[in-house]
Order: C-alpha cells, then structure tokens, then sequence
C-alpha cells in the first residue's frame, strides 16, 4: 500500500518535530554556517519530510486539502520553534515565503511518486529531493557560494541645487513616517549625527529595533566616514556596524552624484554598496536587492529633497 498524501500527525509526534527542528535551528545558528541554505531549505526539507512520514495515513478529499495539512503542521512547527529560540518578528516573516515553499516542493515530490508506477520513473524523481539536499550546501564553504558582494542605485530630480542638498544631508530627519509596506517592517534610523562633508568625518546613525515588534529591544549604530568629497560627489564607507541588519548584510558604504540640471534642479544618484550574508541566493538576492533599492529611493526623497 502507497503512502497516503494526508497530513495529521498526533500531537505527541508534532511535539517531538517541534523539539527536533528547534535543536536543528539552534545548531545551524550557533554555527559558522548560520547564513547558509543549510538553514533555510535543508531544515525546511527534513521537516516537510518527518510531517509526511510519521503522519497517520487518511483519506481526505482533494490535493489541496492534504497540502493544507502539511501547511498547518508546518506552521505550528515554525512558530513553536521561533518561539523556543525566541526568534524576532522580522526573521519570521522573511523566513516564512522560502520555508513553505520548501513544504511545496517536498509535497510536491511525494506526490509524484505516488503517482508514478513506472520503476524507472520512480528512479528519475529521486533525483529531486538529492537535488534539493544538494542546493542546501550553498554557502557552507566559499566553493559553495554565489557572488555575494552588490551595488544598487537610484537616480530622481530634486528640485533644489547643489549646495541646498549637501546643507540638507546635515540637517536632522525624521525617517519613521510611512515608507510602503515592505520598508516598514525594516528598521530605519532613529537619530543622525552628522558633523560636516569633509574627508575624514565620521558621522553616527543610530537604529532601534523592537524584535517582538514592542519589546526585545535591539540598539545599534552605523558608523560612516566621509571617504572622499567633491563638488559634485560624495563617497562614505562604513567602519563599524552594530545594527541588527548586520546579521543579514554587510554594507560597505555608499556614493552621491549630484548633477546640475539648471538653476533649481539637480539629478541625484545615491548607491549603495553591500554583501548579501544569507543564502539561498535566488532567494536572498532578489530579497535584499529589493529592499535596498527602496531604502535609496526612500533617502533621496527624504534626506536630500
């Protein structure tokens, strides 16, 4: 008799996934492999498969029901274990779109082969889950891993001229007001000490960050200096970085252009440059690149407008 795509575990052997995932979690994240795809699809994949084997096999109704079992389960499984390892909020939720898509995939597999009578087919889907274990070694060694290092860049007019802007990056500014759904869950500067646009300044920003969204409170600060200035261009790089979005990237420090346009107009281009931390890198990648470019063109408008 084949395996049953229905997914109900008691809860006694949910609680012993519970505590097996969260053993899992806590030793890949007290590791030097803590960024790894280890963490986010190769603990994702054991779990999907523990929910499916050790489930009691029932009959239900449609495909999509029986995915909904494993979704559910899994989700308990994740929030228990972010809750024993007393995860933040913004850990959860971007570990949340790879983490069931992970539970798809080894669904998925199952699935078909289920539906596959054919030995030799059978062999072929195999091949799947060894793929999938494979792709969870990215970023366990360098030979492992994707380029990491990035330079996103945003370009808007500003309606003021050279000086007016470089007097305006002095200025202090209020960085919490509403900055689209994506950026408000990120944390943004609370506070700027910024002396002056001469080389060899060193200009604080200072993060705050609730990690159970009102309390667990993580300080931080970003350390710039002022790598080079010219009339047109501004270079910083970062020597020092305590904010909680160090655990995710590395950033390496930013550059200004500023082109005259006319009298009142100037196009602006702000970069910023970092290294991605985390793997899977086709899901990291496009993940931090995304919310980079928004971060400068959040700047642009806010700091230099």
């Amino acid at each position: 008799m084949g395996i049953k795509l229905s997914y109900r575990p008691t809860a006694l052997v949910l609680l012993g996934i519970v505590l097996i995932a969260s053993l899992l979690f806590h030793g890949v994240l007290n590791s030097r492999v803590s960024g790894s795809a280890l963490l986010y699809v190769g603990i994702p994949f054991c779990i999907a498969i523990m929910l499916i084997f050790t489930a009691k096999k029932i009959d239900t109704p449609s495909l999509v029901q029986r995915f909904w079992f494993l979704a559910r389960d899994a989700f308990i499984v994740m929030l228990a274990s972010s809750a024993i390892l007393m995860e933040g909020f913004l850990c959860v939720v971007m570990f949340m779109p790879i983490y069931f898509f992970i539970m798809l995939l080894a669904f998925l597999i199952i699935y078909l082969y289920e539906k596959q009578s054919n030995k030799k087919n059978k062999l072929h889907i195999h091949i799947l889950p060894i793929l999938l274990l494979i792709s969870s070694l990215e970023g366990v060694h360098p030979d492992f891993s994707f380029n990491r290092y990035n330079e996103v860049t945003s370009t808007r007019v500003i309606q003021a001229d050279i000086q007016h802007i470089k007097r305006s990056l002095m200025q202090p500014v209020e960085l919490q007001d509403k900055r689209g759904w994506f950026l408000s869950m990120f944390p943004m500067p609370y506070k700027v000490d910024a002396k002056a646009l001469k080389v060899g300044d060193v200009h604080k920003v200072h993060y705050r960050y609730h990690r159970w969204v009102v309390t667990n409170v993580h300080e931080g600060h970003v350390l710039l200096k002022i790598a080079e200035v010219k009339d047109d261009y501004i270079r910083t790089e970062v020597i020092e970085d305590t904010s909680y979005l160090s655990n995710y990237m590395k950033s390496h420090g930013t550059e200004i252009q500023l082109n005259a346009i006319d009298d009142k107009n100037t196009e602006v281009t702000l970069t910023i440059k970092y290294e991605r931390l985390l793997d899977p890198a086709w899901y990291f990648g496009p993940l931090q690149e995304y919310g980079v470019k928004q971060t400068a063109d959040y700047l642009i408008t806010k700091m230099m407008d």
